[in-house]
């Protein structure tokens, strides 16, 4: 008499989808809870009759289980955390609105023909050269900087080095500092405006100064 038997399903098919399961932390895994039941159920139903699983891998088997499931379930309120969090940076941030802040940027407005901007340059400078960029990136208007050391004022009227009337709009400000030595210089410009709007940009704050400039909320330096 000859015996029909089926074949089994490997343990360790069970066994890797847990491991897929938590693999990372936050993403969705290709085998769900649900998938990890279809395959234990089914590791059941064509397991060898004249080999059953015993007892302890079947709670193995059974932990596992309870392990992806935990997982999901911490990953999902993992998420609502998050947005939680996110929600709450951005109530934050509205707390700016319509206060004068000290930003970090190479943003310049020009405004009734004025723009103004401070700027710092690292060690000891032996040039700094200034020069406003237009939205194409052309340079049309450049002037030296001071060498003192410490915070400086850089102040626009508007005219090109050739002496025409730029329109008013946003302009960079691009500083070029280099030692005795010829060795370039770190440098930094900072602007002053009211924040007259706060946005959301994928996930970023975002503020909108008065003068049209839009900035980061990571590059404000002090509020008043």
């Amino acid at each position: 008499m000859t015996t029909t038997t089926s074949t089994a399903l490997p343990t360790t098919a069970a066994t890797k989808a847990a491991a897929t399961a938590t693999a990372e932390e936050g993403k969705k895994s290709t085998v769900d809870y649900e998938s990890f039941l279809k395959l234990l159920t089914a590791q059941l139903r064509n397991q060898d009759p004249l080999a059953p699983m015993d007892a302890t891998q079947f709670m193995t088997q059974l932990a596992q289980l309870s392990t992806v499931e935990q997982s999901m379930k911490s990953n999902d309120t993992l998420t609502q955390v998050l947005d939680t969090l996110k929600s709450s940076g951005m109530r934050m941030d509205m707390a700016f609105l319509g206060r004068k802040v000290e930003v970090s940027s190479d943003a310049l407005a020009l405004t009734g023909g004025k723009a103004e901007a401070a700027y710092t340059v690292d060690g000891t400078p032996a040039s700094v050269k200034l020069e406003v960029l237009n939205s194409a990136g052309n340079v049309v208007y450049g002037t030296a900087g001071s060498l003192q050391t410490g915070r400086q004022l850089f102040s626009w009227n508007g005219k090109t080095t050739a002496g025409a009337t730029m329109p008013d709009g946003q302009y960079t400000l691009r500083i070029t500092a280099k030692d005795k030595d010829g060795k370039a210089l770190n440098s930094a410009s900072v602007i002053t405006d009211t924040v007259a709007e706060v946005r959301s940009v994928d996930g970023a704050t975002k503020f909108v100064l008065k003068n049209g400039a839009t900035v980061g909320a990571d590059t404000v330096l002090s509020a008043s």
